[in-house]
């Protein structure tokens, strides 16, 4: 699962840097400056993290459900740790292979427009990777057939442990069979 893990971080990294537009700084005189419209553009990269760590999340999940045997609670924990690795690959990354610092473009002139360095303007986004990854779970347990053997087995050792139940606290069976 490590490496499912590393590679959807890396892919994560990768779409990220590709598709997030980030805001434009604008050359002047007195140096680089952000218009208004260009501060709020901030947040779509954000958001195009936010969309790239829930599709991969899910498939990070999705697969950790598929093959894992045990299925059990540890499982939870180990997609939301998951998660969490591929949140720090693809934001560190993304932003290694996205645009530079704006600062360190030199040779400007007058007007010119350098692309804003990949940066996260919402905290909560980090957490999109490890939720998507518990959510992505779900489906993939359902058909792991591991987890589906264990369930039937659950279910029989249930309705055994229930009908023994039934018969040691039926008063009225006793009196059926001696009745007959």
């Amino acid at each position: 699962m490590l490496a499912t893990t590393v590679l959807t971080g890396v892919a994560g990294a990768l779409a990220w840097s590709q598709l997030a537009d980030p805001a434009r700084w604008t050359a002047t005189d007195r140096g680089l400056q952000m218009d208004q419209v260009a501060v709020a553009d901030q947040f779509g990269v954000t958001l195009t993290f936010m969309a790239v760590a829930a599709v991969g999340g899910l498939l990070i999940g999705f697969l950790m459900g598929v093959l894992a045997r045990p299925v059990g609670w540890p499982l939870v924990l180990a997609a939301a740790a998951a998660g969490g690795a591929a949140t720090l690959i693809s934001w560190q990354l993304g932003m290694l292979w996205g645009p530079p610092d704006p600062s360190s473009v030199t040779g400007l002139s007058a007007g010119d427009m350098v692309p804003d360095q990949l940066a996260i303007t919402f905290p909560a986004a980090f957490l999109v990777w490890s939720i998507a990854s518990i959510a992505g779970l779900l489906p993939g347990v359902g058909l792991n057939p591991s987890a589906r053997a264990e369930a039937r087995e659950d279910e029989r050792r249930w309705l055994a442990a229930e009908s023994a139940t039934d018969a040691r606290h039926d008063p009225f069976g006793e009196v059926d069979q001696v009745q007959r």
